[in-house]
């Protein structure tokens, strides 16, 4: 399983959970399956031939509703679609 970029005119073969590559870039609240809220800047979509385990967001953490060191602020991190309930585009 190789995973790919999300490049412009390409068919994404998973449910990205209504992520496309026009939210790249963007401030967005997500909300995860366990109920945790984060503010992040969407950075990149991943995806690959099967939706576990490469398919997901790459973001910059602007905040979380969690505390307790489990995520840092200004730090990178890969969640995969499965985890994403919702999200909202808050602004570029």
């Amino acid at each position: 399983m190789r995973p790919s970029n999300n490049h412009i005119g390409m068919n994404i073969p998973v449910d990205t959970r209504g992520f496309d590559r026009g939210h790249v870039g963007k401030r967005m609240r997500v909300e995860l399956a366990d109920g945790e809220l984060l503010e992040i800047r969407l950075h990149e979509l991943t995806v690959c031939d099967k939706l576990e385990p490469c398919c997901g967001i790459t973001y910059i953490l602007i905040s979380t509703n969690r505390s307790g060191g489990k995520r840092e602020n200004g730090a990178a991190y890969w969640t995969a679609f499965g985890e994403i309930e919702k999200f909202q585009v808050l602004g570029d």
